[in-house]
């Protein structure tokens, strides 16, 4: 007997914030509730090149991705080893959909960051508070990574 696993596919998502302390979202037509930029990786793409790839894709914004925890080093006599920025957070996220069928993304979520002079060119995302966040269609776990970043935000860890 075979049991079929769904697929999974790698995602990264950018949990965009400006210097209000605003976040970026738009209401995703295919889902029907308020997200932030984010997608697939594509083939031999490093996933924090991802996320900036597809706000910058989605949104016109030009971002960088910021690390809150600390960064090590290993120590090698050699070059061979290099970390990535961290994600705030990796999720399973169950996906139904009716071109693909049920499947899962593996989804990379970071802290990004909109750089100077970088301007919004898509007029469907918003920037958004926390409290107006708390009141429109967002899944739990956006609001949740979303109240995390605030409260690094305000303890001015990133």
């Amino acid at each position: 007997m075979t049991i079929e696993v769904p697929k999974s596919h790698f995602t990264a998502t950018g949990i965009v914030f400006n210097e209000q302390g605003k976040f970026l979202l738009h209401l995703h037509s295919k889902i029907g509730c308020w997200l932030p930029p984010g997608g697939h990786i594509e083939e031999n793409e490093e996933p924090q090149d991802a996320v900036l790839r597809e706000i910058e894709e989605e949104t016109g914004l030009l971002c960088e991705c910021l690390c809150y925890q600390p960064e090590f080093s290993l120590n090698l006599n050699n070059n061979d080893v290099i970390e990535l920025v961290k994600p705030l957070a990796i999720l399973k996220e169950p996906i139904h959909d009716k071109k693909q069928g049920f499947h899962y993304h593996i989804d990379m979520i970071y802290l990004c960051k909109p750089l100077k002079n970088s301007r919004l060119t898509n007029n469907s995302f918003q920037w958004l508070s926390l409290k107006e966040v708390r009141k429109i269609e967002t899944p739990l776990n956006v609001i949740r990574l979303i109240e995390l970043t605030e409260k690094l935000l305000i303890e001015k860890i990133i």
